[in-house]
């Protein structure tokens, strides 16, 4: 596929997604929604994808909506004048919100390369993804308190289950920046490493999960998303299940060779 504002590129089971709108710090236009919401599901449909890398170009990971596209005012009751309200409601829950569930839903691990800034809906869909790995350069804020707007792609779901409630909602309230080192401590970053050393630590860290038991990874997945809203109970109910299926994928069966023979086993995801 060829896109005019990102980026796709597949290699050794990693797919690399990237928001390409350097000269606006990554800005989402209309034209980005659409094109990531294609992007995000031929990733997700491509057997040969194991892991998918989000990220940006340039000195951004994502600086939020460009307020100057699509000849929108950045002043004024309505951020979008030539909408309805229910226009406008439609059109989050069609188009930001449902980059965030493609996210969010894919099927794969996925990692976050925080590359530098990542404001309003960038900060959602970095905490979408499954880990995130930035550098001294990442930065994050709430940019919807900023501009009187709440966080329509997920930021009041997703935070605080990463941060702990408390903490949440400081960034929520403040829309103070949480600087690369914060970040760290308080659980938003998975790693910190230098701007130099950060792709290919985050390029190494996807190839070594593009190498294990995809069929397990997948349900693992699955299983811990849905175990943050059900009881221990259910989610063990669901665990039950999940073996079942493990023992029966080839993946086990060239695991149990693998060790009984002393050696690394080699994975197909099936």
């Amino acid at each position: 596929m060829n896109f005019e504002t990102i980026l796709v590129k597949k290699e050794g089971g990693v797919a690399t997604l990237t928001l390409n709108r350097p000269q606006v710090m990554n800005a989402i236009n209309f034209e980005m929604f659409k094109e990531l919401l294609l992007a995000l599901r031929d990733i997700n449909e491509d057997e040969n994808i194991k892991v998918m890398v989000f990220t940006g170009t340039g000195k951004a990971f994502c600086s939020s909506f460009d307020m100057k596209a699509e000849g929108r005012a950045a002043v004024g009751s309505r951020l979008l004048p030539h909408m309805s309200i229910e226009e406008i409601r439609q059109f989050a829950r069609h188009f930001p919100q449902q980059v965030t569930l493609g996210i969010r839903n894919m099927e794969k691990p996925t990692i976050a390369m925080v590359n530098g800034l990542a404001m309003a809906d960038g900060f959602d869909w970095a905490l979408a993804c499954d880990i995130r790995i930035g550098s001294e350069k990442a930065r994050f804020m709430n940019a919807f308190v900023k501009m009187a707007l709440f966080p329509n792609t997920g930021m009041t779901w997703l935070l605080p289950r990463v941060v702990g409630l408390g903490k949440a909602m400081e960034i929520l309230y403040t829309g103070d920046w949480v600087e690369a080192e914060e970040a760290y401590r308080i659980g938003i970053l998975n790693k910190l490493v230098s701007s130099a050393e950060l792709e290919k630590v985050t390029m190494e860290f996807a190839k070594r999960i593009a190498k294990g038991p995809a069929a397990s990874m997948r349900l693992m997945k699955i299983q811990t998303y849905r175990g943050l809203d059900m009881s221990l109970e259910g989610a063990l109910e669901l665990a039950a299940d999940g073996e079942v299926i493990g023992l029966t994928t080839q993946d086990h069966v060239e695991a149990v060779a693998a060790f009984l023979e002393k050696r690394e086993a080699v994975f197909i995801g099936k």
